[in-house]
């Protein structure tokens, strides 16, 4: 057998220990994330420096599962309430968050896959499937598909970025320019073929299903396993080219017997071609939604903030002015606007109350808070419900192409009514960003008054005034003062749409009509201009964001619902019984397009020193998986000890074993009936209904050096290896090898990251070692 060292990476000494099983490698970038025993999650560079650091403060709750995005751009990390949060590699913001279900009370397993839909991303452009088989043609001619290229057209780079927001706010995602463009990722006609599969499995017995990040598919019970009321996922793994999904399931968290079921997702090999484009553009409309209803939030916040103070202000002189002289305070003003007299209860509270400090805390707070409207409405909102009427209308567009018959779960009535919607939210926005506009200008005019009135009044002097006081006072529009005094210092014309929406029902006039909105609220908005009555809660910004989210959630709701009835589980079969804490891994491999392979390796109960390998072959036929036959083969490695295993590519299985007080890797060919090139070849026999095979073929510790050691571990005793984590070759990586493997120490505060190096060339091989 060949012998070769391996190439150290990185070395990293933790301040915490690590959890063994809450480790994984990015498969896109050289980055580590884990979990340490006090719940902390981290991420790592390979020069030892972290990018990401977080700790659940709130509660007791612990992580369940991480699983990097299959294209590492995100990190999922799943906590034991059954939430998932989604951070962003380069961000290190949480950019998505949802639940795996209600009342969940821990997780048991997380899976996160890409699968191809076998669509083509142009009609023109591709002919081939990336990455898929070689010699499928998508076509033999190139004729033109208009509609599907229209609806891939590239339009949304074209539109400005969405700005930033304020810090502060729930949705801290928002608030850098980098967290935001990942959450507003522009829809890349490459991913047309390919949908991204997230599957969570929790501890009360449910798989949960999400596609594109964080759309959610639903939840579903787990297969039924004979004699177990309910089962619980434990591994799940899947192959790029099958909408076919391979589940491990236990009865419960302590029960030793393995089941394998097939998931079939019907929903992607059956689907229209839009799939990708449904569920992407989707996911970004909820993004936006999430993104208007935290800028409503803010606005209306900062609305708020223009009225408290000067309200306070108000407030106080108009008490003494009723009792005195049974007047308020925008009389009061107007008359010494008008007259140039001031009443002497206004003018005790102008110079001992006001003051310059107050006008200038009362100059700031309502310049700062328009101004801040004035941004967000027309940097933020505005650019916002453009961006939604563009993806409404390609929903719209696909809807009419797919005619009333498909199974898209939505109509082309119920995407016209939310862009109705958004249309209504439009034309408020656009009063709101005039109303701003004109009040801030009157407001300037106001101010500059009301300062030069505090001034005259609390100069001592009583001669005539200055020529410097006469200056400023020509200064002045008194119009303007005097239009504030008569349309907003009191009430401000806004608050028909921002302020708190008034206790009326507003059930009899939009629940369930399904009628457009924006011609009602163009006539409502016509008679509060005239004075007339009108329905008060229809102009609010917050009713219509509300009424716009729950509009998008019934159709999110119904393309899951779509979705979801495709999704089919096959009959569980036994595979084998293991210890709760035993080393198991999963893995499926292509045999052709309608055949498959899933192969199980797991450590048998009672066995710490066999590998157990089980095969399961499954036809797929549009979509739908059928097993063809279930075979097994069993090794006993010795007298060691077997502490973990990973499949490393569809021919290996990567080992690490433990014998008189060392750590080998040992790389085990699990191909059948391929005789290696050491003369070692797993012969496979039927698997038993009880999830038994043959005895296992015995071999002595000597034995398992010669024919499986390739890749020698260093002897030095202060890093003694325990788990085991791999990073597979990535297609997209241009050097020749980037896989990767991941060696946790048994202390479990220090990790390597390793890459093999190619055995030299004139390395000479042992005797093989013939197995009968």
């Amino acid at each position: 057998m060949v012998r070769s060292d391996f190439e150290i990476l990185s070395e990293k000494t933790l301040h915490h220990t690590a959890d063994p099983d809450l480790i994984t490698y990015c498969p896109s970038m050289d980055l580590v994330a884990l979990v340490t025993t006090d719940q902390q999650v981290l991420i790592y560079r390979l020069n030892g420096q972290r990018v990401y650091g977080a700790t659940q403060k709130a509660g007791k709750l612990q992580v369940a599962s991480i699983r990097w995005k299959p294209n590492g751009q995100l990190l999922a990390i799943a906590w034991s309430d059954g939430s998932v949060r989604l951070v962003g590699a380069e961000s290190t913001k949480i950019v998505h968050q949802f639940s795996a279900g209600d009342e969940v009370s821990g997780v048991t397993c997380m899976g996160w896959a890409a699968n191809l839909t076998n669509r083509s991303t142009s009609s023109v452009k591709q002919k081939r499937i990336s990455d898929s088989w070689d010699s499928i043609l998508l076509g033999t001619d190139e004729v033109l598909d208009l509609p599907r290229d229209l609806s891939l057209t590239d339009i949304e780079t074209s539109l400005p970025k969405l700005s930033v927001l304020a810090a502060g706010g729930s949705e801290d995602v928002f608030s850098s320019r980098s967290s935001l463009d990942a959450v507003f990722r522009a829809f890349d006609p490459k991913d047309n073929n390919a949908v991204d599969v997230m599957v969570v499995g929790t501890t009360e017995g449910t798989i949960h299903l999400s596609i594109y990040d964080s759309f959610v598919i639903g939840s579903f019970p787990s297969p039924i396993i004979p004699g177990s009321a309910r089962s619980q996922l434990v591994l799940h793994a899947s192959h790029k080219q099958y909408s076919t999904h391979s589940l491990l399931l236990r009865a419960s968290s302590s029960a030793a017997q393995l089941y394998f079921v097939p998931m079939d997702l019907r929903f992607i090999s059956a689907s229209s071609e839009y799939l990708s484009l449904l569920a992407s553009r989707s996911t970004a409309l909820q993004n936006l939604l999430r993104y208007i209803n935290q800028v409503q939030s803010q606005i209306v916040s900062e609305w708020k903030s223009t009225q408290e103070l000067p309200g306070r202000f108000l407030s106080n002189i108009n008490e003494t002015l009723a009792e005195k002289d049974n007047r308020d305070i925008v009389q009061a003003l107007y008359h010494s606007v008008a007259t140039g007299h001031t009443f002497p209860s206004v003018k005790e509270w102008l110079i001992d109350e006001l003051s310059e400090r107050g006008h200038k805390r009362w100059n700031k707070a309502v310049t700062t808070g328009l101004e801040n409207l004035r941004r967000l409405v027309h940097e933020n909102m505005l650019p916002a419900l453009e961006r939604c009427s563009l993806i409404l209308s390609r929903f719209s567009g696909i809807a009419k192409f797919q005619g009333s018959n498909s199974s898209l779960g939505f109509t082309n009535q119920q995407i016209s009514l939310i862009m109705d919607t958004v249309a209504c939210l439009h034309l408020v926005s656009s009063n709101i960003l005039i109303q701003v506009v004109d009040e801030l200008e009157l407001f300037t005019s106001f101010s500059s008054w009301l300062r030069y009135e505090i001034d005259r009044l609390a100069s001592d002097s009583s001669n005539s005034p200055t020529d410097d006081a006469a200056e400023k006072e020509a200064s002045i529009d008194h119009s303007k003062v005097l239009l504030y005094l008569q349309t907003a210092m009191t009430s401000s014309p806004l608050g028909i749409y921002l302020a708190e929406s008034p206790e009326e029902s507003t059930d009899s006039w939009y629940a369930g009509q399904g009628m457009p909105m924006y011609d009602l609220l163009d006539k409502q908005l016509q008679k509060q201009e005239r004075g007339l009555p009108y329905i008060k809660s229809l102009p609010r910004v917050e009713f219509l964001c509300g009424f716009l989210t729950r509009q998008a959630s019934t159709i999110f709701s119904q393309i899951a619902e779509a979705e979801k009835r495709n999704v089919l589980f096959g009959k569980a079969v036994e595979i084998s019984s293991t210890e709760a804490n035993a080393p198991i891994d999963l893995r499926m491999a292509a045999e052709n397009k309608s055949a498959c392979e899933t192969i199980i390796a797991s450590v048998p109960e009672g066995s710490k020193d066999t590998i157990q390998i089980v095969r399961v072959r499954l036809s797929v036929e549009n979509g739908i998986s059928s097993m063809q036959n279930i075979f097994s083969f069993s090794l006993k490695l010795g007298n060691g000890v077997v502490k973990d295993f990973k499949f490393w590519d569809d021919s290996e299985l990567l080992v690490l074993w433990e014998s008189s007080s060392s750590t080998s890797l040992l790389n085990i060919s699990y191909k059948p009936s391929t005789i290696s090139t050491n003369g070692f070849a797993m012969k496979y026999s039927p698997h038993t209904a009880n999830g038994k095979g043959l005895e296992p073929t015995i071999l002595n510790n000597h034995q398992v050096l010669q024919l499986f050691s390739r890749y020698k571990i260093s002897d030095e005793t202060s890093f003694v290896p325990e788990k085991l984590e791999i990073r597979e070759k990535n297609p997209r990586k241009e050097e020749e090898d980037s896989r990767r493997i991941l060696l946790l120490g048994k202390d479990k505060l220090h990790y390597r990251v390793l890459r093999f190096a190619h055995p030299d060339a004139g390395a000479t091989e042992d005797e093989d070692i013939s197995m009968s």
